[in-house]
């Protein structure tokens, strides 16, 4: 127990939080900036940022241990909440950068500002939810990377991925709802040249000695 709440119930509000909150932001995002939009911001944003998660996992820089929803189911290696808060929180940073910057500001200055406010989450919430008493995830154990650059009892590797992670993403997507095409496909395969593209410089990244 943790004060008057078991540890576990904790756990189980965190995960199935994160999806709750994937069906929110999905739901105002069909109000505000209609279906075509919402699809492809949410789609390449899970897409993505699970991808590059598997990829993570697999390489030992952290775990996930003891969730309920992985995806894939498997091998069980990165809960399927992962994806999809990482895919509802994109969308929200980007719109309150153009907030503070307007939608048509320059699109380096609003992704710049979109990696800011993510690691600026992330110096709340990781240091919170991956140490104890939750444990969400884990950054060291048997057989995964020993990092040698931490602040606040996580990696700065985490920190520089998130601005990376949500900055490209909200470059990305931004550059692609700006495009001028004949139809909604080519921008879907353009967003797919940008997936892999991602997933080549976040393998190389992972590689460096942090």
């Amino acid at each position: 127990m943790t004060g008057l709440i078991d540890l576990n119930i904790l756990r189980r509000l965190y995960e199935f939080g994160l999806i709750g909150l994937f069906v929110i932001v999905t739901i105002r995002c069909l109000q505000t900036r209609g279906f075509t939009v919402t699809l492809r911001e949410l789609v390449f944003g899970f897409t993505l940022t699970q991808a590059v998660e598997f990829m993570a996992v697999g390489l030992g820089r952290y775990d996930y241990p003891d969730w309920i929803i992985y995806f894939p189911p498997r091998p069980e290696w990165v809960p399927l909440g992962i994806g999809l808060a990482w895919a509802a929180g994109a969308p929200c940073i980007m719109r309150v950068s153009e907030g503070i910057l307007g939608e048509k500001a320059a699109l380096w200055k609003l992704a710049i500002v979109d990696g800011l406010m993510a690691v600026g989450v992330d110096l709340i919430l990781d240091p919170a939810v991956s140490g104890e008493p939750l444990r969400m995830w884990l950054w060291s154990g048997p057989q995964m990377y020993s990092y040698k650059y931490w602040f606040l009892n996580v990696p700065v590797f985490n920190f520089f991925g998130w601005v990376m992670l949500i900055g490209s993403c909200g470059y990305q997507l931004r550059y692609i709802s700006r495009l001028e095409v004949k139809n909604e496909t080519e921008r879907w395969i353009k967003l797919g040249i940008f997936l892999v593209a991602n997933l080549i410089v976040a393998f190389g990244i992972m590689q460096l000695p942090w």
